[in-house]
C-alpha cells in the first residue's frame, strides 16, 4: 500500500482500529488443562492426551501457573483484577478443536479497564499523554485479558497462503491444542497502522519482560487479528468494522490495516456499504479478501464450563502476585535516564530487552556511572552489531560487562584511541581475551608522550616544505593529511588529540 495513497484517505477518512492480540503461555511447561508439554514443532499429533483431545471422561484441570501468568500481564498493564472469575465453553465447529468447544472466557475474564501508553510522533491520537523532553504518547485503552486454551493447527494443502479455500485437502495436528492462550482485547482507540504496529510491539516487550511466552510471531506464539473501521473526519459514530487475519508479523500488521483502510473508503467513495466480516491477509499478493461472515458472541452459545468450579482470588492472592513484577521497559528507560544521564532514544533502546539492560548495567556498575555515556555507545553500537551479526544471545555473548568496562575504561585513561579500540574489540570478539591483554600483546598503547610526538611532527613537517606551505597559505583542510602522517609515523600510537594540538601549534 502506497503511504501516499495512505495520507490522503487518513486526511478525509478517520480510522477506528482495535486489536485482538492471542499470546500463547510458551514459558510454562505444559497446557491448560492437561499435562502435556508446550513445544513448537515436534512429529504431529504426539504431544496429546485424552484431556486435550477431549475423549469422553477426561475432566480438564485449570493450570495455576497460566492463571497467576494471566493476572501479572493484567498488573503490567494497569488492568483491574476480577475478584470473581470462572471459565465458559465457547461452541467451536472446526476440526481444529477435537472436541468442538474451546474453554475459554467469556462475560467475567480475570482482567479488565487497562491500558497501554505508547510514544507518537504525529498528532490525531485518540488520548494525547504528554512526556518529558516534548515526546509525548497516546493512551490505548485495553477491554479485558482473558485466558483459554489454543486451538490446533489445520494446514491446507493446495489453498492460496493456506486457505481452506481451493484446497485439495486439510491435514490437522493437534500438538498446539490446548495450549495456555492469553487474549488482549483493545478499545477502539487506534487510529493509525503505525500505532497498532507500536503497540504490538509495545506489548511484546512486556510479555517478553515478563518471562511468560516467547512471543514468536514467525511460530504463531504471538498473533494479532485487527477490527478497523473507517469514519468521514468530524463524524462521531462509529462505521461497521472488519475483521483482519494472518498478520504474522509487525509488518504485515501495518500494511493489512493500511490496505483496509484505504479499501473501505474506496468502498464508500463509491457509494457502496461495508459488511461485516472477517478478512484475510494476503502476504504475496499484499491485499485482503472475503474469509467468512464475521461471528457475533451469539453464534457461539458460551455457557459455564461445568467441569469447573469458578474463581475467587483474594487481596492478598492479587497482591502476592503483584510482588512478582519485574522492572519494565518503561520504568527502566526513565531510570536509566535520571541515573545515567542519558538521553530518551539511547535509554529506550537500552531497556526494552531485560538481559541487554542487564548487561548494560553490570558494565556501568564496574566502569563507574562517569564513564554510563560512553558504555551506552558501545552497547548500542559495537555491541549490538555483533551481538546482530551472529544471531548471539547476550548470555553467550563472549565480551563480558567487565570486559566491555575495561575497554571504555582504557579509551578513557587515554591508553588506547578509539580507532584502535574498534580494533581491540574485534580481537575481543574472535578470542575472547581481555582488552588490556591484547592491548599488551599487540603493543597498541597509545602514546601521549609530548616529547615522542613533537618528534613525530618536526619529522613529518620537515618531509613536506610544499604541504607546509600551502597550509600556511590558508589551506587548513590540509590539517587532517598532516594528522595521518604522524599517526603512520607512530604506527597509529599517537594520540590523536595531541597530534593535533602539536601541528597546529608547530605549523601556526
Amino acid at each position: 500500500m502506497a503511504k501516499d495513497r495512505l495520507t490522503e484517505v487518513l486526511e478525509r477518512y478517520e480510522a477506528v482500529i482495535g486489536l485482538e492480540i492471542h499470546t500463547e503461555l510458551t514459558a510454562l511447561n505444559s497446557k491448560m488443562f492437561c499435562g502435556c508439554p508446550v513445544e513448537f514443532g515436534g512429529e504431529p499429533n504426539t504431544r496429546v492426551c485424552p484431556v486435550c483431545l477431549g475423549l469422553p471422561g477426561a475432566l480438564p484441570v485449570p493450570n495455576e501457573a497460566a492463571v497467576e501468568a494471566t493476572v501479572l500481564a493484567g498488573l503490567a498493564l494497569d488492568c483491574e483484577i476480577a475478584r470473581f472469575s470462572q471459565f465458559h465453553r465457547k461452541q467451536y465447529f472446526y476440526p481444529d478443536m477435537p472436541k468442538d468447544y474451546q474453554i475459554s472466557q467469556y462475560d467475567l475474564p480475570f482482567c479488565g479497564l487497562g491500558y497501554l501508553d505508547i510514544e507518537i510522533d504525529a498528532d490525531g491520537a485518540a488520548q494525547r499523554v504528554d512526556l518529558d523532553g516534548g515526546a509525548y504518547a497516546t493512551r490505548i485503552g485495553i477491554t479485558r485479558i482473558h485466558l483459554e486454551e489454543d486451538t490446533g493447527k489445520m494446514i491446507h494443502v493446495g489453498g492460496a497462503e493456506g486457505r481452506i479455500s481451493g484446497a485439495d485437502h486439510s491435514l490437522v495436528d493437534f500438538n498446539r491444542a490446548g495450549t495456555p492462550l492469553m487474549e488482549l482485547v483493545t478499545e477502539p482507540d487506534i487510529r493509525t497502522p503505525e500505532e497498532a504496529r507500536r503497540f504490538a510491539q509495545k506489548l511484546r516487550l512486556i510479555m517478553l519482560n515478563l518471562g511468560v511466552s516467547d512471543c514468536s510471531m514467525e511460530e504463531g506464539s504471538m498473533r494479532v487479528d485487527g477490527n478497523v473501521s473507517v469514519r468521514l473526519r468530524g463524524k462521531t459514530g462509529l462505521g461497521t468494522k472488519t475483521e483482519v487475519k494472518n498478520m504474522n508479523s509487525f509488518r504485515a500488521l501495518h500494511d493489512a490495516l493500511a490496505y483496509e483502510i484505504v479499501r473501505q473508503a474506496d468502498v464508500l467513495d463509491e457509494g457502496g456499504r461495508i459488511v461485516q466480516e472477517t478478512r484475510h491477509w494476503d502476504v504475496g499478493a499484499k491485499r485482503t479478501s472475503t474469509l467468512r461472515s464475521k461471528e457475533e458472541a451469539h453464534d457461539y452459545r458460551y455457557f459455564p464450563e461445568p467441569d469447573m468450579v469458578p474463581f475467587e482470588f483474594t487481596s492478598e492472592w492479587i497482591e502476592s502476585i503483584r510482588a512478582r513484577l519485574p522492572e519494565l521497559p518503561d520504568a527502566r528507560r526513565e531510570r536509566f535516564m535520571l541515573e545515567f544521564g542519558l538521553s530518551r532514544s539511547d535509554a529506550r533502546a537500552l531497556s526494552e530487552d531485560a538481559d541487554f539492560a542487564g548487561y548494560f548495567e553490570e558494565a556501568v556498575a564496574i566502569a563507574g556511572v562517569v564513564l554510563a555515556k560512553p558504555l551506552a555507545n558501545w552497547a548500542l553500537g559495537e555491541f549490538s552489531a555483533y551481538l546482530n551479526a551472529g544471531s548471539v544471545a547476550v548470555s553467550e555473548a563472549k565480551v563480558t560487562p567487565a570486559m566491555l568496562a575495561e575497554l571504555v575504561e582504557l579509551i578513557d585513561a587515554g591508553t588506547i584511541s578509539g580507532k584502535q579500540a574498534k580494533a581491540v574489540f574485534a580481537e575481543m570478539v574472535a578470542s575472547g581475551d581481555a582488552p588490556g591483554g591484547i592491548v599488551e600483546l599487540r603493543g597498541m598503547k597509545q602514546v601521549s608522550d609530548v616529547g615522542a610526538i613533537e618528534a613525530a611532527v618536526d619529522r613529518v613537517i620537515a618531509a613536506s616544505p610544499d604541504e607546509v606551505a600551502e597550509y600556511r597559505s590558508g589551506k587548513t583542510a590540509l590539517l587532517g593529511w598532516f594528522v595521518g602522517q604522524v599517526m603512520r609515523e607512530m604506527r597509529g600510537q599517537g594520540n590523536p588529540a595531541l597530534v593535533n594540538e602539536i601541528l597546529v601549534k608547530k605549523m601556526g
